[in-house]
């Protein structure tokens, strides 16, 4: 009888299988909405899905890396509605799956992905600070949470995404679905930001707001700074001033009409959201992103044309008081005039301060720790807080000291030097050339505007600039398929 069984159950069909999988997952539903065990009812619903998209992914690395851009964008957004901390470690978990996906179809030897892609400009030169963050871990001021920030996220995570970025971005289908992609975030951003402004923020977005502190620096005297979906209204800013940038000058230069019609029209809304956000800092990106632009694309026309767009755009906001009654356009104005800003010069006297007391650690004051803001009294010194570093780059000051400062700067040099002589000297396709030539300009863009702001430190701001460079890594390769297509 027993072995009877046992044939039974080695015989039966894979239908028989999942229609018992089915019932079983039924009667789990079907327990857990009774007992009101909600979650674990959306568990079980959700638990097909995730094992299809585990096994599919661990075929298609590129699937996973789509994955990890849509969370870059999100997770800040699920943070707020859920009031869950620390969901930063997703990130970590879709870097550690897309690895183990990428050296599967390795060991398979069923994929066009090309390990020596990972040795480039930018994962060499990282080496380079991975080093000097070892160093930087021997600092006697450094604490527990500081060894454990350095570790995870500043060689760890930093340089597996370098290197998976390096790996997966190989063709023009993904350079133009990654377009897609980013595009239909910034509907989703822009469609955010009409609702916020005309219709009102919702109730997570108020708790954030008014609980827990935003609206200190987002609902001011010169108006609302909005924020869409993201941490806070200066990465908006950042993100959309990118994309406006980007999906402008791309959408001029696409030969396919109905792509350039959707480029052209994301752009629109990029330079909406940046206006919208209030962000002063992102002004820059266009600004610096055009005139790096009009440098290396080698085009009378389109030097000519950004540089007359520039200088009126500049005169406009530096030399003229029209549209003063709009909130957006009069504090953008003040990017230009900053000493009659008191957040500026506030800014100002930060800076002398942290000068000062950074001149007895050259190698900073150790990673996650800030300098105590002292206050004389009398004869005595109190210490009321610390000072903020209100900026990507005097926050790596802070932490590692003007050494750290300038090796960071300087693999950002390399990097984008790099990315001009691939774009001037290896790309032969015009509307490549247009594509690598923007995002490297637009990379140095978002690195100017970490002088004033941290976006180019935080998701998703540090994605876009990893994903920009890495397929610029691979333009050579990417010129050569649109070539061999061409012919």
């Amino acid at each position: 009888m027993a072995a009877n069984t046992s044939y039974l159950v080695r015989e039966q069909p894979p239908k028989a299988l999942i229609y018992l999988l089915l019932v079983a997952g039924l009667i789990a539903i079907t327990y857990a909405i009774i007992a009101q065990k909600l979650i674990m009812a959306a568990v079980i619903i959700c638990l097909p899905i995730i094992i299809v998209a585990i096994g599919y992914g661990l075929q298609n690395p590129y699937f996973v890396y789509l994955l990890y851009a849509t969370y870059a964008f999100f997770f800040t957004t699920i943070s707020r509605y859920t009031l869950k901390t620390k969901l930063s470690v997703g990130l970590d978990i879709l870097l550690v799956y897309i690895s183990i996906a990428l050296l599967f179809v390795f060991y398979l030897k069923k994929t066009n992905f090309k390990l020596k892609n990972a040795v480039n400009i930018l994962t060499i030169s990282y080496i380079a600070w991975i080093a000097f963050i070892l160093f930087q871990l021997t600092n006697p001021h450094i604490g527990s949470e500081g060894i454990t920030h350095g570790i995870r996220i500043m060689i760890l995570e930093t340089f597996t995404l370098y290197i998976v970025a390096s790996i997966v971005s190989n063709s023009p289908k993904v350079l133009r679905n990654g377009l897609i992609l980013i595009g239909i975030f910034a509907i989703i951003a822009f469609l955010k930001v009409m609702y916020q402004k005309y219709v009102g923020f919702d109730t997570s977005e108020k708790y954030w707001l008014y609980v827990q502190g935003g609206a200190r620096t987002h609902i001011i005297s010169s108006g609302i700074r909005y924020f869409s979906y993201f941490t806070d209204s200066g990465t908006f800013g950042t993100v959309m001033a990118a994309i406006a940038v980007v999906y402008s000058v791309i959408g001029l230069n696409t030969p396919n009409r109905k792509l350039a019609i959707f480029y052209i029209t994301i752009g629109i809304m990029g330079t909406i959201g940046m206006f919208l956000s209030g962000t002063r800092g992102a002004l820059i990106v266009p600004f610096a992103s055009l005139a790096l632009y009009c440098l290396i694309c080698k085009s009378i026309r389109t030097f000519a044309i950004t540089v007359i767009a520039g200088i009126s755009i500049f005169s406009f906001l530096m030399f003229t008081d029209i549209g003063n009654s709009n909130a957006f356009i009069r504090r953008a104005r003040t990017a230009f005039r900053p000493t009659k800003d008191a957040s500026f010069n506030v800014r100002v006297q930060n800076r002398k301060e942290m000068a000062l007391y950074l001149k007895d650690y050259p190698i900073g004051i150790g990673l996650q720790n800030s300098i105590p803001k002292l206050w004389p009294k009398l004869d005595l010194t109190y210490e009321e807080g610390t000072l903020p570093p209100d900026s990507f780059f005097v926050d790596i000051w802070i932490q590692t000291g003007i050494v750290g400062l300038v090796l960071n700067i300087s693999i950002y040099v390399i990097i984008l030097l790099g990315c001009c002589y691939i774009v001037m000297f290896k790309v032969r396709d015009k509307y490549l050339k247009q594509e690598l030539a923007i995002f490297t300009c637009v990379v140095f863009g978002i690195l100017l505007s970490g002088y004033t702001g941290a976006a180019p430190g935080t998701p998703p701001t540090n994605f876009i600039i990893v994903a920009m460079i890495a397929f610029v890594m691979n333009g050579t390769n990417i010129d050569k398929q649109l070539c061999q297509r061409n012919k």
